[in-house]
């Protein structure tokens, strides 16, 4: 092989390590955006936070007190009702005081001749039609709305202060201290604009990456004989997507109602955006879980995990670079079973088929019962949506098994040409 070449293969080696270093650096930070991002959007502080219907209910009583004028025929009513109820307390008022002095003997008798003398009832009835009008227009004019607004707004917060629920809102307040933003809104813009930027640094950075590894999968196939540059820096690539695929997320899994409305007393109420569920881990992640459960079924399948999904696809692929730089196949026949045989042990193809799978299945029963949930909500107006998808781990992990198969099919011939 020629200096250029071997020149070029370094070259290209050193842009996949590169690659793989900006990759992993920008998808740890997407995930932590895409957490935070969560947590600002969970159910648990909007549709399930009493402190949110407050400010709902609060909003609602202060249009409708503002909304609140006697017109037309609900006018005429009040004021019928208004002019029954003063000509009442009238009647009530006379029969009570008469009442009253005549159970004071003689004094008494005197004060109700009095009373009959001076006092004309007739014509204090005959001004109730006009009393009730007034009641009507002090309750239709907009400063005194105003004040019995200020009234009952006054009353549902303190009402409200002792029926507060016990939402912990921790989390939620550490996440847009971090944006230092004052408010949800601005923190939701800032993550989404972050994320944005991210995703398209990404693809960017995969395309590229890909086209790397492509380029030297071309190299090691024309590779001249007895040449293993190639095949060596296939391997390196093999490890930096394998190291990749084992740390990053697979799949993101995320079940959210994307629209939440009905109508209370009248005034539309509107939810948007409450994340129900989510879920993103990645091989090494779902380990871990598995251990800290400590219960021995459990630690059972995270060591079968860790073996035959980390550390055989590791030892076999670094085994595979050593018996290239060695020249010829090792004596020993555990390192060759590694190198030639392990791959019908390994699980790594078989887990990239099962986490396909598991995402298809996962998203079908994440679809079926959101629908359900619509189905179910017939007095309000819900719409689900499922945002479950497949992360760069396991694209990355993909692509370790496919140059894992390729160079054990280029390995035996590879170490043939050099005898």
């Amino acid at each position: 092989m020629t200096t250029t070449k071997k020149f070029l293969i370094g070259a290209i080696v050193t842009s996949i390590i590169l690659f793989a270093i900006t990759i992993h650096k920008r998808s740890a930070e997407r995930v932590r955006l895409r957490a935070d991002e969560m947590e600002l959007s969970h159910i648990t502080y909007g549709l399930f936070d009493p402190s949110a219907w407050k400010e709902v209910l609060a909003r609602i009583v202060q249009v409708k007190v503002m909304e609140f004028e006697l017109v037309g025929a609900d006018r005429e009513q009040v004021r019928k009702r208004t002019i029954d109820l003063m000509n009442g307390l009238l009647s009530e008022v006379e029969v009570v005081l008469k009442q009253k002095n005549r159970e004071a003997g003689i004094g008494g008798a005197v004060k109700n001749a009095v009373i009959d003398l001076i006092v004309d009832m007739d014509a204090i009835r005959s001004g109730v039609p006009r009393y009730a009008d007034m009641v009507v227009e002090y309750a239709n004019d907009p400063v005194n709305r105003e004040e019995m607004q200020c009234f009952v707004l006054d009353k549902l917060h303190e009402v409200g202060s002792t029926t507060d629920g016990k939402v912990d809102r921790t989390l939620f307040q550490a996440a847009i201290t971090r944006y230092e933003c004052l408010n949800k809104e601005a923190a939701m813009t800032l993550i989404e604009r972050r994320i944005a930027t991210i995703d398209d640094a990404l693809r960017t950075s995969l395309v590229l990456l890909a086209l790397a590894c492509v380029t030297l999968l071309v190299l090691a196939f024309t590779a001249p004989t007895g040449s293993r540059a190639a095949l060596i820096a296939m391997i390196v690539a093999g490890i930096c997507l394998l190291v990749l695929g084992l740390q990053l997320p697979m799949i993101d899994i995320e079940a959210r109602i994307e629209e939440f409305e009905l109508v209370l007393l009248g005034e539309p109420v509107r939810f948007s955006d409450q994340v129900l569920f989510h879920q993103s881990k990645s091989i090494l992640q779902v380990v871990h879980v598995l251990i800290q459960e400590r219960k021995p079924e459990l630690m059972l399948v995270a060591a079968a995990v860790f073996a035959f999904s980390v550390v055989l696809p590791t030892v076999k692929m670094v085994l595979s670079g050593a018996t290239l730089m060695h020249g010829r196949e090792y004596q020993s026949g555990f390192i060759r079973f590694l190198v030639h045989r392990s791959g019908k042990w390994s699980m790594a193809d078989v887990m990239v088929v099962a986490i396909f799978m598991a995402f298809i299945g996962f998203t079908g029963v994440v679809d079926g019962q959101l629908q359900a949930l619509e189905e179910y909500a017939t007095s309000v107006h819900v719409l689900t949506t499922n945002n479950s998808a497949l992360e760069v781990g396991f694209y990355l992990f993909t692509g370790y098994c496919a140059i894992g198969l390729i160079t054990s099919a280029l390995l035996p011939n590879a170490l043939r040409r050099e005898r």
